[in-house]
Formats: C-alpha cells, sequence, structure tokens
C-alpha cells in the first residue's frame, strides 16, 4: 500500500483545474487497461498538488525554469511516497502552471501531460510551449484570471 507524503507542512488544499486537453489526456490514459496502475499513480499526484500545493516539489514536483510562467512538472518517475512503484516507463510529466484571480489565491492549472521515455529532456521544449499558451487559453476562458509569472507576480 502507497504512502502519504511526509511533508512538514498543514495541507493546503489549492484548488486544481484542467485544461480540456489535459482532461482529454487524461480520460484516455484512465480508459488504457494496460495502464490502470499508471492512471492511479497521476491521479495520486494531482491529489497531492491539492493537497500540499506549492509545498508539493523534490521527486514529486519540480519547477520549469525555461519558462517566464510560474510552470511546474509533475513526475511519475522516479518512486516516491507518492508514486512508490513508479520505477519503469512511461516516463509522465504533468505540466501546471499557477494563474490568480483578482479576488482570490493562486489556483493549479494542469496543462499537458506526456510521455518523455523515447525524448528524455528533449520532450520538455514543445510540451512547456503548449502548456503555456494552454494557460493562457484557460485563462481567456475564466475571466478575472492571469498566469502567474515565475517572479510571483500576474502576467
Amino acid at each position: 500500500m502507497p504512502q502519504v507524503p511526509h511533508y512538514d507542512v498543514h495541507f493546503i488544499f489549492v484548488e486544481v483545474r484542467h485544461h480540456p486537453l489535459f482532461s482529454a489526456w487524461l480520460k484516455e490514459l484512465a480508459s488504457d487497461g494496460q495502464l490502470q496502475d499508471v492512471f492511479g499513480e497521476v491521479m495520486a499526484l494531482i491529489n497531492a498538488l491539492e493537497k500540499y500545493g506549492r509545498e508539493l516539489e523534490g521527486d514529486e514536483s519540480h519547477p520549469v525554469t525555461s519558462t517566464h510562467y510560474d510552470l511546474h512538472a509533475l513526475r511519475r518517475t522516479p518512486p516516491t511516497d507518492t508514486t512508490p512503484y513508479a520505477a519503469g516507463p512511461p516516463v509522465l510529466r504533468l505540466l501546471y502552471g499557477y494563474v490568480r484571480h483578482h479576488s482570490g489565491p493562486d489556483t493549479a492549472v494542469l496543462a499537458v501531460g506526456g510521455d518523455k521515455t523515447r525524448l528524455g529532456n528533449d520532450w520538455y521544449p514543445a510540451n512547456i510551449t503548449q502548456a503555456e499558451v494552454r494557460i493562457d487559453q484557460w485563462c481567456r476562458q475564466h475571466p478575472g484570471y492571469k498566469p502567474v509569472q515565475r517572479g510571483g507576480g500576474p502576467k
């Protein structure tokens, strides 16, 4: 049975939203009978993001430094407290960025999910660009939200 991550913080409970194309990717992953365990691990990562927000870091989530947005990547591999059995492919990354509403706290928007097994770190450039585009699209569809810049301010 997977263990609960051991963070020295209280639960944060960040609102996590999905870009529609991320939702489609997640639905496709869920429907693949051979990847049910992987889908469970992805959902565990999303739940950890909801619980810990910006405090989720290390092997579960890392900042993406090659963007001006406050963009991060949830990581299925290597194995962590959240995904203890994720030792091999697929090497999934879930790119998410923070957006801010003028009247409330930051929200995490899951923008892109994908397998970087074949491409390694070459997977990132095109998918980071796609994540930025999708976060902008999501904000246009949700008036009052703006992408958060990497330095912490709104766009």
